[in-house]
């Protein structure tokens, strides 16, 4: 399994332990709590766990009939417990509050309901890919999608509208997102500042979270500078060596902004060693950038060019900023 879904399924696991050893601790303060108050309940605590015992003695003793002893301890033991609750509630507690405590109590927060994974696993599972997906937001999906931003006047230089067009790259993303028989492995979107690439983007992550898959989203700077942090010592922590991870092994890599980045010899040998492996393993890539195919193939050099265009679906967003629109 790649080192970052096992992470996360690491992760995953601690978060259970984490939140059984809370619930734990908080019913222990809340008893503790409980019997400095109420000294009384727990005697009755006391008694009601040696119920059971000084019964079973008695039986194999001969002094008592089993029937005879089971109700006995019956009629102690509902003695006892309506003392306790009336006790409970006298003093403002609930008639459980000594119970254990459960965040999910179909499963008893074990993650397995008779050896299937409960529903608040794959919860929890889509919470922590998101988290770790480093995508802005989460809220970004699909359904929020809004085709009415974009000019249905006819571009002269595309012989197409902006609200077509982006119909088009809605139909391409959905596509993608739900990994169809004919969708592109990957994609590059361009076009000018507040079209809607990162939104796509995260439109399309969103949806490969839900379906089980993972992501990671960075910008172009921030990718590369983390990386030569590491080659160079600057930062070698645990967080970073995620990153790299993650880089490598999620099922989609998102790098945006594409030619912000600053660069170097060593920028682009990075850039071309990411793009290469993953087209070689097969591994989804979405890339956007303000740079038009032509600007691409000036600025790198022609074994990260070639890549870039022949490998990718080139994804062209025009109109006006949208951005712009939805603030007025």
């Amino acid at each position: 399994m790649e080192e970052y879904k096992q992470k996360i399924f690491e992760e995953l696991g601690r978060e259970y332990d984490r939140i059984r050893n809370d619930n734990k601790q908080k019913r222990e303060q809340t008893i503790k709590n409980i019997y400095t108050h109420i000294p009384r309940i727990k005697t009755i605590d006391e008694m009601i766990n040696g119920i059971g015992l000084s019964v079973s003695a008695s039986v194999l003793d001969g002094l008592v009939s089993p029937e005879a002893a089971i109700a006995n301890m019956k009629e102690r033991m509902d003695a006892l417990l309506n003392e306790r609750n009336t006790l409970l509630e006298s003093f403002g507690f609930q008639k459980d509050a000594t119970n254990e405590i459960f965040n999910c109590k179909k499963c008893n927060d074990k993650s397995y309901i008779d050896n299937e994974r409960c529903s608040c696993y794959y919860d929890k599972l889509r919470a922590l890919m998101q988290k770790m997906s480093n995508v802005g937001s989460a809220n970004n999906t699909f359904e929020k999608f809004d085709l009415s931003l974009y000019s249905n006047d006819v571009d002269s230089r595309y012989g197409i509208s902006p609200y077509d067009n982006m119909k088009s790259v809605l139909d391409l993303a959905l596509s993608f997102a739900n990994e169809g028989k004919n969708a592109p492995k990957n994609l590059l979107f361009y076009g000018a500042t507040g079209l809607g690439k990162t939104f796509t983007s995260d439109c399309i992550a969103k949806k490969y979270i839900d379906n089980g898959k993972t992501v990671f989203y960075m910008s172009a700077p921030k990718l590369f500078s983390t990386f030569e942090d590491y080659k160079f010592g600057r930062d070698t922590s645990q967080r970073v060596r995620s990153i790299i991870d993650a880089v490598n092994d999620a099922e989609l890599l998102i790098i945006d902004d594409l030619g912000t980045e600053f660069r170097s010899t060593y920028v682009d040998s990075i850039l071309f060693d990411i793009i290469n492996s993953r087209l070689n393993e097969g591994r989804s890539m979405i890339v956007s950038t303000n740079l038009n195919p032509e600007q691409i193939a000036a600025s790198y050099s022609d074994r990260i060019s070639s890549r870039i265009l022949g490998g990718f679906e080139k994804v062209l967003l025009f109109g006006e900023d949208i951005r712009l629109k939805k603030s007025r």
